[in-house]
């Protein structure tokens, strides 16, 4: 009788309709789109920032590298020979040339000399902010990625707790913890991807800012190095 039962168990297990592993598996994915209406229009939003704010780094990136990698590596050297040699035009020709913002500020300068310093300084001062201006177009833009992501993930999900409560509020017969568990977790998911978007996109933006810091420095010594020249006694 015993062996009876026990063979009717395990023929009832073996026959039974198995539970789908899919169902069982964690999926980001699923969770993103998972929800209401609202839910996948913020979803869309949030990953449409990301691409833009990828685009907007690699654009501005090989940019600003490839600015600042035209100016020849004696450059300095070069505009000091034909400066001593009291070769003013072929200075400024050759610094054009150069079709580089490093060429362009020194450019400036060369072209002003003979005046006061301080206005070789405005001239080549008012260039640098005209150069750096240039490697900054639509920064502003990638910055703006890090504080919008996350405020819109966390309005998806206050707006899916809202609704996970409300539609506990209204369920009828027996409690289930899945029916509160699935609207917490989709909702979370929503603020999850908005800091996924953003804290990259901030990452994005600070390696920008260096490199353009990095210009700045570099335009500074060069200018030095240029005032120290017209200025020594020949």
């Amino acid at each position: 009788m015993l062996l009876t039962e026990l063979t009717q168990i395990l023929f009832a297990q073996i026959t039974a309709p198995a539970v789908a592993t899919d169902d069982l598996e964690f999926s980001f994915w699923k969770i993103m789109f998972h929800g209401g209406a609202f839910a996948k229009i913020v979803m869309f939003v949030v990953l449409a920032l990301g691409v833009f704010s990828l685009y907007l780094f690699f654009e501005r990136f090989f940019f600003i590298k490839r600015l600042t990698s035209k100016t020849d590596a004696n450059f300095m050297e070069n505009i000091e020979d034909f400066i001593k040699e009291g070769k003013i035009e072929s200075a400024a020709d050759y610094a054009k040339k150069q079709n580089s913002p490093e060429g362009r500020i020194l450019e400036k300068g060369i072209s002003r000399l003979g005046r006061p310093v301080s206005d070789i300084v405005s001239a080549m001062e008012s260039q640098a902010q005209i150069e750096v201006a240039n490697m900054e177009r639509n920064l502003n833009l990638l910055a703006v990625v890090p504080s919008i992501a996350p405020m819109l993930g966390l309005l998806g999900t206050v707006i899916g707790m809202i609704i996970a409560f409300f539609n506990l509020s209204h369920a009828t017969g027996s409690f289930s913890p899945k029916t509160l568990s699935e609207g917490i977790y989709t909702a979370l998911g929503q603020t999850a991807v908005g800091l996924a978007v953003a804290i990259p996109a901030n990452f994005f933006y600070n390696i920008l800012l260096t490199r353009i810091d990095r210009f700045v420095l570099k335009a500074q010594n060069m200018s030095g190095e240029f005032l120290d020249l017209i200025n020594k006694p020949l």
